[in-house]
This record gives structure tokens, sequence and C-alpha cells, in this order.
């Protein structure tokens, strides 16, 4: 019992202290956006640091995008979904 108590403890201090996933998920990145807000798939045509499988998070008013890896509709078909 004092073995759950003390993994209890520990698991909420963790998540107590834990980033928010969707702040850890979105890596920095040199893809520019439009500067509204929202997910895209990059297009390399229109900019090389922009991969063509991966999807971006544009930022509101700042023109950056982040990026939060491969997905496979960026991939097949360009788009968030096919």
């Amino acid at each position: 019992m004092k073995f759950l108590t003390v993994l209890t403890a520990l698991v909420f201090a963790t998540v107590a202290t834990a980033e928010p996933i969707d702040k850890r998920a979105c890596g920095p990145t040199n893809c520019v956006c439009n500067g509204i807000q929202g997910q895209f798939c990059g297009n390399e045509s229109v900019n090389p640091a922009c991969r063509n499988d991966h999807v971006y998070e544009c930022a509101r008013g700042s023109g950056r995008a982040c990026d939060y890896g491969y997905r496979n509709s960026c991939a097949r078909c360009g788009e968030l979904q096919c």
C-alpha cells in the first residue's frame, strides 16, 4: 500500500510540472506562413523550409510556423484531410 501511495504521488507531481503536450509537440522551424492562425501542410515549391509531408501551425500575426512533423495526409494529397 505504501508503494502505491508513493507511486501515485510521483505521477501527480510529474503531471503537475510537465509542459503541456501541445507546447512540446510543435517544434521550431524556418517555415513562414501568412500570419493567420491555423494548421497547414507544407509546400516546398512555395518555401523549401516547409516540407511537403509535414503539418505546420501558423502563429497569428507573426508569419512564423512551428512543425508538428510528418502527417500521412500531407504526404498523400497535400491536404490536412484527403
